[in-house]
């Protein structure tokens, strides 16, 4: 059930749509029906053309919609909700996605009961098979090898991960994520120059430890997402994590494998061809980020809300 003006919310759900109607749509129906856990939702409506603001206000009154006319980094709009979220625990969840039983009472009941982990994700299925979307390992030397490469392997979508197991996981997506509020606050939400296992890792320097929830399930209503094309603000993000996260050498030998691969590929592949007459400007996407807050105390008022 949502929110309503006599039950505050202990969960807000942001999600972002970008021409991505129908799927939002039965999605939200899906949520709505499908947990006794008090929520607010909040859609990001980011630069769509397919009159998605106009179909969530005549279906879904009580759902808070920001509205973008131009389109922003994915990660940007996710940051704009979570700007009007008002309950203690973040929920972002991709649009399009049904819950099997009642997944978020799972998530957040888990969450109530290992409050040391602080960030949490589920699993998202299509069909009976998780899709591995919503937990991946950070950028590497070795994901960055297999990319200038055009291997069809990418290591950091995790392969070979038992998500069936669930337990620790080197970082989550924004796909069904979990955030507990203070913690969101004191990262100061995702950083949208960085890929979103960012978060993960700045997170861990607060003592936070990501973690999968096998049993927090939903199911996917969209037809799967395309293969992720090569562009240059990918590039960028890449390297600007690397300037983050990585020793200089390393970052370097990222730098160099990215170029080589720009310079050889542009030949016969328009994306490579723009990524190497742009190369001066990923390769120095440093990051000119400062060192993240401490974490505010935390009071009794402060802690997240469990439903034991």
């Amino acid at each position: 059930m949502s929110s309503s003006s006599r039950t505050a919310p202990v969960v807000s759900i942001v999600s972002v749509a970008q021409n991505a109607r129908e799927g939002l749509l039965k999605g939200l129906a899906a949520l709505q029906a499908g947990t006794e856990v008090p929520t607010e939702i909040i859609v990001v409506d980011n630069g769509s053309n397919d009159n998605t603001a106009a179909a969530v206000r005549h279906s879904f009154r009580e759902v808070a919609l920001v509205r973008r006319d131009t389109p922003v980094p994915p990660l940007v709009a996710a940051n704009l909700g979570a700007e009007k979220a008002r309950a203690p625990w973040l929920l972002f969840l991709d649009p399009g996605l049904e819950p099997v039983g009642d997944a978020i009472r799972t998530l957040v009941e888990y969450a109530g009961g290992n409050p040391s982990y602080r960030l949490y994700a589920g699993r998202t299925l299509r069909g009976d098979a998780d899709d591995g979307r919503t937990v991946e390992g950070a950028p590497s030397l070795w994901g960055t090898a297999c990319l200038a490469a055009g291997l069809p392997f990418d290591p950091e979508r995790l392969p070979r991960l038992d998500r069936a197991i669930g337990g620790e996981v080197p970082a989550l997506t924004p796909r069904m994520l979990l955030v507990e509020r203070g913690l969101w606050g004191a990262l100061g939400g995702f950083d949208e120059r960085l890929p979103a296992a960012d978060l993960s890792l700045r997170a861990r320097v607060h003592g936070a430890r990501p973690v999968l929830v096998p049993d927090a399930r939903m199911v996917s209503l969209t037809p799967p997402a395309p293969a992720r094309p090569v562009t240059v603000g990918g590039l960028a993000s890449r390297m600007a994590f690397a300037h983050r996260h990585w020793t200089p050498g390393r970052t370097r030998a990222a730098g160099w494998l990215l170029s080589a691969a720009a310079l050889v590929r542009s030949v016969a592949e328009e994306p490579w061809r723009t990524a190497w007459r742009e190369r001066p400007g990923w390769l120095s996407a440093v990051d000119a980020s400062v060192s993240a807050p401490a974490p505010p105390p935390r009071s009794s008022q402060e802690t997240p809300q469990s439903l034991a």
